[in-house]
């Protein structure tokens, strides 16, 4: 009786070291996560707004054949640069007089019909001739589509002429962004700040200068046309290209942050901000604008506030944190 207490007793004390061991250790409290923490800012900041452009010569215009004739010589190249005065084309307006007066003669009963008509075509050779047609400005030669010994028709063009050592680039801003534009330049007397950026995405080595603003809206459009000037000394700029215009900007005292200390929860964006007990709290934020590593804030931060730059991703809201201040910069 005695030995079956004992084994009793062993077994009921066994029981309790495998349940002890069986059953689910307590978690350890989560600790406090380590992140880094900035002020909001207040400063001043260059946004740049995209627009697309066309781009125009100083001067450019259709070479036309005066008269019809013979294309007799071609004296340039496409996209060759020529002097005011230079000979583009030959046109042989003789040559072609005489064929027509040629073909227009045959049999008449009256010699002295035949003989007056032939006296007129010579007068008339003698006045027509080789014509030359030469550049009206200095420039650059276009695309020229004939070939020597074509016939060319009154009127018709020739090639184009551009003086394209400055380029204009027209584009449009809308009434309200343009109201807003001219309070900027009355306000702060800031030049404007304007890139161009060719179709290959390669941005123009030249700065622009804003150079003239329409004075009539455009009434069915609602847009207002602005133009600005390129120096083109590499003639790399070419009439009737699309690029892209970026103008940039200054707003001061704009309230930013950095694009890291924010997160995005369906389509709104938040921040953390640590109050006063080192607690991280979720607040939803408005942008207005950004720049490359900025967001510039329109709703829900003021200055000073603290809140966190890295390691948002790793915060929970309403949880302490432990952290270390931003470097200042």
């Amino acid at each position: 009786m005695k030995g079956s207490r004992v084994r009793t007793l062993i077994l009921f004390v066994v029981s309790l070291s495998l349940f002890a061991c069986s059953s689910p250790k307590a978690k350890p409290p989560r600790r406090a996560p380590q992140v880094t923490v900035g002020l909001v800012q207040s400063k001043t900041v260059t946004l740049s707004e995209k627009y697309v452009c066309q781009l125009r010569a100083d001067h450019h215009i259709d070479i036309r054949a005066q008269e019809v004739g013979y294309l007799d010589a071609i004296e340039v190249k496409e996209r060759q640069m020529v002097k005011q005065g230079d000979v583009l084309f030959q046109i042989n307006y003789k040559k072609l007089f005489q064929d027509k007066a040629a073909a227009s003669e045959g049999p008449s009963p009256d010699g002295a019909n035949v003989t007056k008509a032939r006296a007129g075509a010579d007068a008339a050779t003698v006045a027509l001739g080789i014509a030359p047609l030469t550049a009206p400005f200095d420039g650059m030669v276009g695309r020229i589509s004939l070939e020597v010994g074509s016939i060319i028709q009154k009127g018709e063009a020739l090639t184009t002429l551009s003086d394209n050592d400055t380029m204009r680039a027209y584009f449009h801003l809308s009434e309200a962004r343009y109201l807003e534009f001219k309070t900027e330049l009355e306000e702060h007397k800031d030049e404007p700040h304007i890139e161009l950026f060719l179709p290959n995405g390669k941005k123009y080595d030249h700065i622009g200068q804003l150079a003239a603003i329409g004075a009539n809206f455009n009434t069915e459009t609602g847009t207002v046309s602005f133009r600005a000037d390129f120096a083109n000394p590499d003639h790399l700029l070419q009439h009737g290209q699309t690029a892209t215009l970026l103008i940039g900007r200054i707003q001061h005292h704009a309230i930013v942050i950095p694009h890291r200390a924010t997160f995005e929860i369906s389509d709104d964006r938040y921040v953390f901000v640590v109050d006063k007990d080192d607690v991280a709290r979720r607040r939803k934020i408005v942008i207005d604008d950004e720049t490359d590593d900025l967001y510039v804030i329109k709703e829900g931060l003021q200055v000073d506030e603290k809140i966190i730059v890295d390691g948002v991703l790793h915060v929970h809201d309403g949880e302490k944190v432990e952290y270390s201040d931003q470097p200042s910069k």
